[in-house]
């Protein structure tokens, strides 16, 4: 199969490092690879089969070992979002025409849901996968959260608003929301499990072991209550985009991806 031309992967394997303490500071974390991307205006990362996502000019593209694939559906704006948990039903979402596709593990499209056509008619913000053919929507008229069943095209369960939203991130069975003052744990069932006073950060990813935010001067795991450091990345604030997984963390700055074992913070 004819490869991407605007993807240009050069891989780097270094020797695996281990995590040392840095003095009263936090954890020195080393990269075990890294990746040079020629084109990209939006990286998603790798799925579980260590597929990679990006975009570029508005095009959808996957890459690895399974082959080269691309999309593009000009008509319904920039892609905001991917979702890409289940391999076999990637998830693109376009905010500014408020429609969600569902593509193949190919990138070919196998159905698409034009929130503007439905009774509750949202003004969706964010969309992820919720398995058993639903959906997280975080709509912004009613400020809550829903779970939505694409079978019977309703609304299983809403939660109560959560106003000023400034990020949401959510897996299969819960999300994390942020406002600026705190973190909101939300379960599979849409209510509130948790909340964490959070004035300073953002939220960049979670897994079942991590929590990680953004701050001024690096990366902080709430779960461990320790700061990341990168020998690699200084200042640790150019950081521009990361993906969290049970086993790595992906860290973007400009055109280079790191990768980091957190199977390192388990030995």
């Amino acid at each position: 199969m004819r490869s991407i031309l605007l993807f240009i992967i050069i891989t780097l394997t270094a020797p695996m490092f281990a995590q040392t303490l840095e003095q009263n500071k936090g954890l020195l974390l080393n990269s075990d690879k890294q990746t040079v991307l020629s084109a990209a205006d939006q990286i998603f990362g790798y799925d579980t089969y260590e597929q990679f996502y990006w975009a570029d000019k508005n095009t959808l593209y996957k890459s690895g070992n399974q082959g080269d694939f691309e999309f593009q559906e000009l008509m319904l704006g920039p892609i905001a979002q991917i979702d890409f948990q289940n391999p076999l039903t990637v998830l693109v979402f376009y905010r500014e025409t408020n429609t969600v596709l569902f593509l193949d593990n190919r990138l070919n499209e196998k159905r698409r849901i034009d929130f503007n056509l439905i009774e509750e008619f949202p003004q969706v913000q964010w969309v992820y996968n919720a398995g058993s053919n639903r959906l997280w929507l975080m709509d912004q008229n009613s400020q809550s959260l829903w779970g939505y069943d694409t079978q019977s095209m309703r609304v299983v369960f809403q939660s109560l608003p959560l106003p000023d939203l400034i990020e949401l991130k959510c897996r299969y069975n819960d999300c994390i929301a942020q406002t600026f003052e705190e973190l909101i744990w939300i379960s599979l069932y849409g209510t509130i499990t948790k909340r964490q006073v959070l004035s300073d950060g953002k939220l960049m990813g979670y897994s079942q072991e991590h929590v990680v935010v953004t701050q001024e001067e690096g990366l902080f795991d709430l779960k461990s209550n320790q700061a990341w450091y990168f020998p690699e990345i200084l200042p640790e604030n150019q950081i521009n985009g990361l993906q969290l997984t049970q086993d790595f963390l992906y860290i973007y700055v400009s055109n280079v991806i790191r990768r980091y074992a957190l199977t390192q913070l388990k030995q």
